[in-house]
């Protein structure tokens, strides 16, 4: 406020002493007169911005950086020029009055009063100018920062979710079945260790992030649910049943069905008596559906949220308009993802080993 207020006054001091300089040249002679006029220009400074302010204060929700409205801002100019030529004459009649004590009407000489018209027009003009640029230059800082946040909150979330995903209990629980395995069940660690092998490639793969074919995304979930149930034995099932032609015509985001799988495994109790059971199938047109019996933990550890975060706003940086579901349906926690068709223009796929 204070900085604002010296602002106005210094302008004022300006603006007098450069319409003096040019009415009547060098030497200059500060009279009562001058100060007079800097108080005028001050005044009438002040009121003008108060009002330009009032005006544009809705510039950033009626304009924006890509389309700008034109015909609007020509209408913000010519009535703020026809307020200040009114304000002009008001002021002057005001201040006549206010210094003689009676209403006295006098015009200055005709050259003169000509001059301070042009002269307040293009001061006007100026003013009108700094200002728009003023709120276009912070509604494109804002938008930047806005944006740049949104890209720093999405590298923050694929770093947090790759973490999430080489969680060391997972990595050493796979260790200690390939020990137990090696021996008594070559095979079974053989492929097992296979599974591992593509399913932590992938992870690392991931960390580039975009969209990616459906098929190579079933891929994945296989090697993870196989490592799964393997872990679990006749405690968890899966099945996939997603037609071949869809697999090749759909897209998703990159990684998206593991963490609802572990989702999935971490919230529900899976044992010989209560089997939990995995199953993602095509629901409807351009839907994914991954869907677990519903047989929540009765824990005291509260889940955070962050397995879905991640979900939702990965979908939210692609599909803003299409994100995830979630809900329980007939003794079945269900979860929706909307597939992307490769005709739609998107991201393009990322390369796969």
């Amino acid at each position: 406020m204070v900085y604002r207020v010296v602002w106005i006054l210094t302008l004022g001091v300006m603006v007098s002493f450069l319409q003096e300089l040019v009415l009547h040249g060098v030497p200059m002679v500060i009279g009562p007169g001058f100060w007079g006029e800097v108080v005028f220009a001050i005044l009438y400074l002040a009121t003008f911005i108060m009002v330009q302010r009032k005006l544009l204060a809705r510039f950033r929700a009626q304009v924006r950086i890509e389309a700008m409205d034109m015909n609007r801002m020509a209408g913000y100019f010519l009535g703020l020029q026809l307020f200040g030529f009114v304000w002009l004459f008001v002021l002057g009649i005001g201040m006549q009055v206010l210094v003689t004590g009676s209403f006295t009407f006098r015009l200055k000489d005709f050259d003169s009063l000509r001059f301070i018209l042009v002269y307040y027009f293009f001061l006007n003009t100026i003013i009108f100018s700094v200002g728009v640029a003023y709120r276009w230059s912070r509604m494109y800082r804002s938008e930047k920062n806005a944006k740049h946040m949104a890209e720093k909150a999405y590298m923050n979330t694929q770093l947090q979710m790759l973490r999430q995903q080489l969680n060391p209990h997972f990595l050493f629980n796979n260790l200690n079945i390939i020990a137990a395995t090696i021996r008594s069940k070559p095979m079974l660690a053989y492929e097992f260790t296979r599974n591992m092998a593509s399913f932590y490639r992938k992870v690392l793969e991931s960390e580039q992030g975009g969209l990616i074919l459906l098929r190579e995304e079933l891929k994945t979930a296989g090697y993870y649910l196989y490592l799964l149930g393997v872990r679990f034995e006749e405690k968890l099932s899966y099945d996939i049943e997603v037609p071949d032609n869809c697999q090749d015509s759909c897209l998703l985001p990159d990684f998206i069905l593991q963490p609802i799988i572990e989702n999935a495994v971490k919230h529900n109790v899976a044992s010989r008596n209560m089997p939990l059971k995995i199953l993602i199938r095509l629901k409807g047109t351009g839907i994914l559906e991954v869907r677990n019996t519903y047989q929540p933990k009765d824990s005291s550890s509260e889940s955070l949220g962050i397995g879905w975060f991640n979900v939702e706003n990965r979908y939210r940086h692609y599909l803003s308009d299409r994100l995830p579901v979630k809900f329980v349906e007939d003794g079945w926690y269900v979860v929706q993802v909307p597939l992307i068709e490769t005709t739609e223009s998107y991201p393009s796929i990322p390369k796969t080993q």
